[in-house]
């Protein structure tokens, strides 16, 4: 037999009606994985251990959820500009605040500002920026544990990339 193989649940006697057969799974309760129950009286018999329950359920399909982790943002390097810090390890590491406004409803510009954060060479690349210079940012969402012991959620980015435009095109709109 294989070792990643499903293994079938042993044969087990019940106390109550006498049969001798493979029991039930159930769900376990706390910190019990399963319940096996006999198949005919369905009178407990014991709580499964993990390893045989697992192994067991491993011919049933389990529905994955399939998930993306990816964040593209387009604003403002914000008006504290880049900060670069060095790990124990001797990798760079420059954190800012993106700056990403937008019109309101009522016409009115909300700002919306979020941390972001990048490692290694395109670390060194960031901290060339300026405060103010318009950037292109991808990384993911990323949750990290502050000094105080809060948590808190940032962009770690792939790549920071700077737009340039040119000064036509922000007064008209017309990039031609």
């Amino acid at each position: 037999m294989r070792p990643d193989a499903p293994r079938s649940l042993p044969t087990l006697p019940c106390p109550t009606c006498g049969t001798l057969d493979a029991p039930t799974v159930g769900p376990g309760t706390g910190p019990h994985v399963a319940r096996l129950a006999c198949a005919h009286c369905h009178a407990f018999l014991k709580w499964a251990p993990s390893v045989l329950v697992h192994s067991s359920l491993a011919e049933k399909d389990v529905a994955m959820m399939a998930s993306v982790n990816r964040v593209v943002l387009l604003g403002t390097v914000s008006k504290y500009g880049i900060e670069v810090r060095y790990a124990p390890s001797g990798t760079p590491c420059a954190s800012f605040t993106l700056a990403l406004t937008e019109p309101g409803q009522d016409g009115r510009a909300f700002t919306t500002l979020i941390p972001c954060e990048c490692w290694g060479k395109k670390a060194e690349a960031a901290s060339e920026l300026d405060a103010g210079t318009l950037v292109l940012f991808e990384g993911k969402l990323q949750r990290r544990k502050k000094a105080d012991g809060q948590w808190e959620m940032i962009i770690a980015g792939f790549d920071v990339t700077p737009i340039t435009v040119p000064a036509t095109a922000v007064l008209t709109g017309n990039p031609n």
